[in-house]
């Protein structure tokens, strides 16, 4: 969970330029909606021993709206992502769930995967090199590399630590350095309490309710996808009942209740995946007592402002170690397609390289467009799974007699 807070921190919190006591409020609200979206799911909702955090397809979102139309545009991202919230719980309630089992397929769901991996590693090497190609750039370089060396050659839970060991052993060093400031520890109340609405209540323009509605979208069939996969990993099914009630939490305390506290929605992470298959452990008891302990945590103002000053180096190392591992889990997902010849390979290829193609644009590019187009297209994991889905469902699809045969030499 605290990895968790690395997502939230080193995308949105820097990408929005946060700095100081607002900062650490940004933190502590991250903590509680970790702490909450997963306690919650765990025990009501999929109950299934899975972390929640924030998800990169929001939280890109939010970067590129403050691309777009500046930092006042960006804010109210979080209360249009509180709106897009109840139209998707009342779309559950609706049945809306169904549909999204009818195109969501490997071939989207490992593309997306790959493409956030791509876009973390971007935003790694950029906290790494903030400071260009110093001291600190090699030393985030070897506790990324060290991260890596333990997640090969470690042995059960410790093949798990990557994330823990580049974090405390980055914070010591960069202490050592002098380059971890902890006066902002020091000055922070001891009990603080995350805000409502901390960026105001004005309702947000219409084309940003209608962007961080699709985006939303787009993170419940990523949502979809690692609650299944999760389930095949542990051999459960996923029922109708379990669904709907994991789906009506991530519109309530997923999506609307993140927008409320000025953070990013939050999502199943697809390394609950690989997690649970290192260590063979599924009980969901250990997810909940950590996320309440989490929920806790966020009213400690000290632990806020701790994380709060994270040297964006020890982030970068993180988001190394992890874009690393995430590529891979893609890869591994395209190839359990029930077919990945030329169509496949022809159309996930074109959709990962022009998704990626997109978003290194120059800004300037993206200013003759509509700023919709610019936050949709710009962000690559939404529109990798906007290509694939064409290319798959409508220009490259699968002739149906073919497709039986396909799908029973893979069954």
């Amino acid at each position: 969970m605290v990895y968790a807070v690395v997502w939230g921190y080193a995308i949105v919190g820097v990408g929005l330029n946060f700095q100081g006591a607002r900062l650490t409020t940004y933190i502590s609200a991250v903590v509680l909606t970790i702490g909450m979206s997963t306690l919650l799911q765990a025990w009501l909702g999929h109950r299934m021993a899975m972390v929640h955090g924030p998800n990169v397809i929001p939280s890109l979102a939010i970067v590129a709206a403050y691309a777009a139309g500046g930092e006042g545009y960006a804010l109210q991202s979080f209360t249009a992502q509180a709106l897009s919230g109840v139209i998707i719980a009342a779309l559950v309630l609706f049945g809306a769930v169904r549909y999204i089992r009818k195109v969501w397929t490997p071939l989207v769901l490992g593309s997306m995967i790959i493409m956030i991996g791509l876009t973390v590693a971007q935003v790694g090497l950029g906290d790494m090199t903030q400071a260009g190609f110093g001291l600190g750039f090699f030393l985030s370089l070897a506790l990324a590399l060290g991260g890596s060396i333990l997640a090969i050659r470690g042995r059960g839970v410790w093949a798990t630590l990557p994330p823990v060991f580049i974090i405390v052993l980055g914070y010591i060093v960069f202490f050592a350095l002098g380059r971890v400031d902890l006066d902002l520890v020091r000055q922070a109340p001891v009990l603080s309490a995350p805000r409502f609405f901390p960026y105001g209540r004005a309702m947000p323009p219409w084309d940003l309710i209608l962007t961080m509605l699709i985006v939303n979208m787009m993170a419940a069939m990523n949502f979809y996808g690692n609650l299944h996969g999760y389930a095949g990993v542990i051999n459960e099914r996923v029922d109708a009942s379990e669904e709907r009630r994991s789906f009506l939490l991530f519109g309530i305390v997923e999506t609307i209740l993140p927008g409320i506290l000025g953070t990013p929605a939050t999502v199943a992470y697809g390394e609950n995946l690989g997690i649970v298959q290192l260590t063979r452990v599924a009980a969901r008891a250990f997810v909940i007592v950590a996320a309440a302990l989490f929920v806790v945590l966020a009213f400690i103002g000290p632990f806020g402002a701790l994380m709060a000053v994270m040297p964006k180096e020890v982030a970068g190392a993180v988001l190394l170690g992890i874009a690393s591992t995430v590529i891979g889990i893609g890869a591994n997902i395209l190839n359990t397609a029930p077919a990945f010849g030329g169509r496949e390979q022809t159309l996930v290829g074109f959709s990962i390289f022009l998704s990626l193609g997109l978003h290194l644009l120059p800004q300037a590019t993206w200013e003759q467009t509509p700023r919709i187009v610019e936050t949709v297209f710009s962000n690559p994991v939404i529109s990798v799974i906007i290509f694939v889905l064409i290319f798959e469902k409508l220009i490259f699809p699968v002739p149906a007699d073919n497709g039986q045969i396909i799908q029973e030499q893979h069954s």
